[in-house]
């Protein structure tokens, strides 16, 4: 279970917590911006995956996958993935995800969790986990930045 604080975490502190538990990765603090790199394997079998976590106060937090690229086949697009090509982990201004809460203990998670969900699409052309609405909705909709879908 999370354990949730009751007042937002610095960026600070949101680093802080991502070097305790992720101490291969690597990132930085600017101006109350993180930025944070690290590799992350779903599985044995999965490949190793490089992400980037961008996190402030003012945006939350964004997930962008560096390499390898992700695979979309034909002309399927990928599911849960913003305009941006950042990864859907919760819907935002929803409560999913608050500033209360560790990215080490939520994002990074949830993270490895969408990607194992997105090998097994590859693998079988079926998006297994989950998500808002039904997933022909989700493949159609454009989110605009702003906590509303189109």
């Amino acid at each position: 279970m999370v354990k949730h604080r009751s007042s937002n975490l610095t960026s600070v502190s949101q680093w802080g917590a991502l070097r305790r538990s992720y101490p291969d990765g690597r990132g930085r603090v600017r101006r109350n911006q993180l930025e944070w790199q690290m590799r992350v394997q779903p599985t044995p079998l999965s490949d190793v995956y490089e992400i980037r976590l961008s996190y402030s106060l003012e945006t939350g937090p964004k997930i962008m996958v560096k390499s390898p690229e992700l695979i979309q086949p034909g002309d399927k697009p990928i599911p849960h993935r913003f305009s941006d090509g950042s990864l859907c982990l919760f819907l935002p201004g929803c409560g999913e995800w608050e500033r209360t809460m560790s990215l080490a203990d939520t994002v990074i998670p949830w993270t490895s969790e969408w990607l194992f969900f997105y090998e097994l699409w590859i693998a079988t052309g079926e998006w297994c986990g989950g998500g808002h609405g039904t997933p022909a909705a989700n493949e159609s909709s454009i989110y605009k930045g702003d906590n509303t879908w189109h």
